[in-house]
């Protein structure tokens, strides 16, 4: 991580980062940081998926202490309803939303998001977008993101594990494992699950 590449910006930079775009069941989340690095920034910051869910709990501490965040979810009923693709890109927008009303000036900074495609907002935001690939393993504010939102999302899988037993939420994080899927064919879908990805498509099929 290199922890000057948010710097050549020469303004504020809030880093945009999504988490479980993939999974099988729950929400996809996004989340936005604003680090100020008048404080400390814990040098073991990294991509959230490089890291173990101890370290990376550890961070996002250190990090909740100094920093600002926006966090955006859109459920699993949304996501059926509009695709994983806006579906990611509304939960974005929350996040910057929920970022922009806990400071001031948010439109004199600049956005960066880690991917190659450009979100689709409904609002109008002001400030300048610009997509980073890979970025959640180059920019400090982009990886600070990631693992807000990892930590929070992964917080509400364990907590909902506790309702629907056996899939695995608390550790597969609603993701495709083996044990998952054998729940899954044995039990069927819970309401926590997204229906129109395989293999609950082929189940209501």
């Amino acid at each position: 991580m290199d922890f000057n590449f948010d710097f050549q910006f020469n303004k504020p930079v809030i880093g945009v980062d999504e988490v479980g775009r993939g999974s099988w069941a729950g929400p996809v989340m996004a989340g936005a940081a604003l680090l100020n690095h008048k404080f400390p920034i814990d040098k073991r910051l990294n991509d959230s998926k490089k890291l173990t869910s101890k370290i990376r709990m550890e961070i996002f501490k250190n990090l909740t202490e100094n920093h600002i965040f926006g966090i955006g979810e859109v459920s699993n009923f949304e996501i059926d309803k509009i695709g994983i693709l806006n579906a990611t890109f509304k939960a974005m927008e929350k996040a910057l939303c929920n970022l922009m009303s806990q400071i001031k000036d948010f439109d004199k900074s600049i956005i960066l998001i880690d991917g190659t495609i450009e979100p689709k907002f409904n609002k109008k935001i002001k400030s300048q977008i610009k997509l980073v690939k890979k970025g959640d393993t180059l920019s400090p504010s982009i990886a600070a993101a990631s693992i807000f939102a990892k930590c929070i999302r992964d917080d509400f899988m364990e907590k909902i594990d506790k309702k629907f037993h056996g899939y695995g939420f608390s550790t597969n994080m609603g993701y495709g494992t083996k044990n998952h899927k054998k729940k899954l064919f044995l039990s069927g879908p819970t309401q926590l699950h997204r229906m129109t990805f395989r293999p609950m498509k082929n189940l209501r099929d």
